[in-house]
């Protein structure tokens, strides 16, 4: 019967941050010698400070550029949509159930589409700020609604329909925007 050959143990190095301190651990990604002060628990096992550092998806990284393309595609659907709200529906200040529940519609399809379009104008951004971006555009929607149908300030205050719409229409964008 042959006995178990002896395991190897690790070499016992110093960490390269902490010089005085020895160790015998390293990072599971890039294999760097580290001491327990400066290991990082991550999902993927102990890391060094530099590996463990979480990155942001790219989806979520953006510049100027891309905020204001995206402004622009949700002006370019809000103004169209609070047009076409205008027509269909305009502010009267008196609200039934049978219009909140086909506000809830509106709204939906209104979030929808604004926030594909600013989607495809920011090339696939997302994230707090492209949300900020789309309720900016359908509070604009809304605004053009009033405004080209006519209606006085007190009767768009009363508007319970328009603040549905608005409202249902930003919980649609931000869910596709997170």
């Amino acid at each position: 019967m042959t006995s178990p050959s002896p395991s190897v143990p690790s070499p016992i190095v110093a960490c390269p941050r902490h010089p005085a301190v020895e160790t015998a651990l390293t990072c599971g990604r890039c294999e760097t010698p580290i001491c327990p002060q400066c290991m990082v628990h991550s999902p993927g096992g102990i890391r060094c400070p530099d590996c463990a550092q979480m990155k942001r998806l790219p989806m979520y990284t953006m510049g100027f550029s891309h905020i204001a393309r995206a402004v622009a595609g949700g002006v370019a659907v809000a103004l169209p949509l609070g047009f076409l709200g205008a027509l269909i529906l305009p502010p009267t200040g008196r609200s039934s159930f049978f219009m909140l529940f086909f506000a809830l519609f509106m709204g939906t399809g209104a979030g929808t589409l604004v926030a594909e379009a600013i989607t495809r104008a920011s090339g696939g951004k997302r994230g707090p700020v492209m949300i900020g971006v789309a309720v900016a555009a359908l509070i604009a929607a809304w605004g053009v609604r009033v405004v080209l149908s006519g209606a006085s300030w007190e009767v768009a205050v009363r508007d319970l329909v328009g603040f549905a719409i608005v409202g249902f229409g930003i919980a649609a964008a931000s869910n596709r925007l997170r």
